[in-house]
């Protein structure tokens, strides 16, 4: 989740389906031009813009502001505070991504559950199997996962729609360790690509019924990182700004 060395899982995510590094390195980020896109049922804030051009890694500064993604198949706006922010593209059908510029080794994502997930958590080619989609499906096969302990889902509500939360912590079983390049396998994206967490995670994961998709957020960090409340914190008020509108 570096935005260096280590291999940054929303950037592996999103970041390969636009064919792109695995590697953040800190850029200029591009203009970010004003959506165009045509309200489905609610209408954005009229100050409301899209994170990057779909396709492109944000690999620069986020300011401040209104922001709307309809990439997980649901319409998510929130605001994101001066704070200091970098974001990663949206790609259609997956998600989107954000880091706090000053915290290394930790990664936000928003992503949807098609409801395909690895039937082996130490190996991806040991096949796939489906499950429902509702968040209690979801949080019924993550908890399960070897290598991951989570506290008891609790129930909140994220932008208006009712959601399950969890709080994990990961640790590779020596059963996985022979793989290589030991990861805990959850599920796969709608469009290619895995969702997977390495060794010695924290991670607070929230399942939203949007109503149109399942959207997972994930704010995840290393164990090492030692402002991990402080990540916390700033991932939960981006949290409370966000409204959720099926699309």
């Amino acid at each position: 989740m570096t935005r260096g060395a280590r291999r940054p899982v929303t950037v592996l995510l999103l970041a390969a389906l636009a064919a792109c590094s695995h590697s953040v390195t800190a850029t200029p980020s591009p203009s970010v031009p004003e959506s165009d896109a045509e309200p489905s049922l609610a209408a954005p804030s009229e100050s409301a813009v899209a994170l990057c051009d779909p396709g492109t890694i944000c690999n620069g500064p986020v300011t401040g502001g209104d922001y709307v993604s309809e990439a997980t198949g649901a319409r998510v706006e929130f605001t994101l505070d001066d704070h200091g922010w970098y974001g990663l593209a949206e790609t259609p059908g997956v998600g989107f991504g954000l880091f706090l510029a000053d915290v290394d080794d930790a990664a936000i994502s928003v992503l949807a559950f098609g409801g395909e997930y690895f039937i082996d958590a130490c190996d991806p080619n040991g096949g796939t199997s489906t499950t429902g989609t509702t968040p209690a499906e979801f949080m019924a096969m993550l908890t399960t996962r070897t290598g991951i302990t989570a506290t008891d889902p609790i129930e909140v509500e994220i932008g208006g729609r009712p959601a399950l939360q969890v709080d994990l912590t990961t640790t590779i079983e020596p059963e996985c360790e022979v793989t290589g390049d030991p990861q805990i396998w959850v599920w796969t994206l709608p469009v290619g690509g895995p969702f997977d967490f390495y060794e010695d995670e924290m991670a607070r994961v929230i399942a939203v019924d949007g109503g149109s998709a399942t959207l997972i957020l994930v704010a995840e960090a290393r164990s090492v990182v030692k402002d991990y409340d402080h990540f916390l914190e700033h991932f939960t008020e981006v949290v409370e700004t966000m409204t959720i509108t099926p699309l």
